[in-house]
């Protein structure tokens, strides 16, 4: 990693949940499927202990990568609505 810049870092973000996304749509193994979002949101978490990048930008990302696989968010949740679900 330290050969590499954080724009780098950030698109292997970007891949590591896109891999996530794609293991859960078609279905892989639970145990394959928790292991891909657990190196995920370890890797996103490093990124933040490292100061390379924050939450909000690591968010945008996730919002871009879900975009990506299943299309546009239907709606927006306030925190109010997200208390009450």
């Amino acid at each position: 990693m330290p050969n590499q810049s954080p724009a780098e870092l950030l698109e292997i973000a970007k891949a590591m949940l896109r891999e996530s996304i794609r293991l859960a749509t078609e279905g892989a193994p639970r145990q394959r499927q928790v292991h891909s979002q657990g190196c995920a949101d370890g890797f996103m978490r490093a990124l933040v202990a490292a100061g390379l990048s924050n939450h909000r930008e690591l968010l945008a990302i996730v919002r871009e990568v879900r975009a990506e696989a299943a299309g546009p968010a239907t709606r927006e949740l306030d925190a109010t609505t997200v208390a009450a679900a």
